[in-house]
């Protein structure tokens, strides 16, 4: 996954874990290496593209149609909006308020799964951004309830995504037996889905 934005972290606050994000066929597309996080790096979800595609409506049209959550424009429509705000660390409050819309119009108009599981975790990462840890361990909570990783691949892996941000933030505010068991979970989904011996395993336990 891409970090994309950084925030500023508690004091005194350690990372336990220094990797926590994974490439896979949905979540990743570059290389085979999982980033090591830095204390002052934000934890980000994977940033491509939902696999729903917004239609070519116009920005005018998608205005008008936000009055319905349950339009399955809407939810890739914000969800670009706000990765793309996010990334140009212009005003990061929109970005917020477009991941938050995203997320709401997923839950609604498709229900639980990787769109609304991506989106959630983008609006997880501006939160942490914002430096607003508290506000995002329920959203990465829900993220993560959303999936199943007996479904798939891609979402065991967008799951074990969803665990390893969890234990950063919960690093970030110095709860350890959070952080922890968070590292844990996701480290045994990920041996699950991908075998003990794949390097990038080694790679999450170093």
């Amino acid at each position: 996954m891409l970090g994309l934005v950084s925030a500023k972290t508690t004091p005194n606050a350690t990372p336990l874990h220094n990797s926590f994000r994974q490439n896979d066929n949905h979540i990743h597309k570059n290389g085979n290496k999982t980033p090591s996080p830095l204390l002052k790096r934000t934890p980000s979800p994977s940033f491509s593209k939902p696999k729903t595609k917004p239609s070519k409506k116009t920005l005018q049209e998608l205005r008008i149609d936000e009055s319905s959550l349950d339009n399955p424009d809407l939810g890739p429509f914000l969800l670009k909006l706000a990765i793309d705000t996010m990334a140009s660390g212009d005003n990061q409050n929109k970005a917020l308020d477009f991941a938050t819309r995203a997320s709401i119009s997923f839950e609604i108009s498709s229900g639980p799964g990787l769109d609304l599981a991506m989106s959630l975790q983008v609006e997880a990462a501006i939160y942490c951004s914002r430096g607003r840890l508290e506000n995002a361990i329920p959203v990465l909570e829900r993220s993560i309830e959303v999936l199943d990783h007996k479904s798939g691949s891609d979402h065991a892996m967008a799951k074990f995504s969803g665990f390893m941000q969890l234990g950063d933030t919960y690093s970030m505010l110095g709860r350890v037996d959070r952080s922890i068991s968070s590292y844990e979970s996701g480290l045994k989904i990920q041996i699950e889905t991908l075998g003990d011996l794949d390097p990038r395993v080694a790679e999450s336990c170093r």
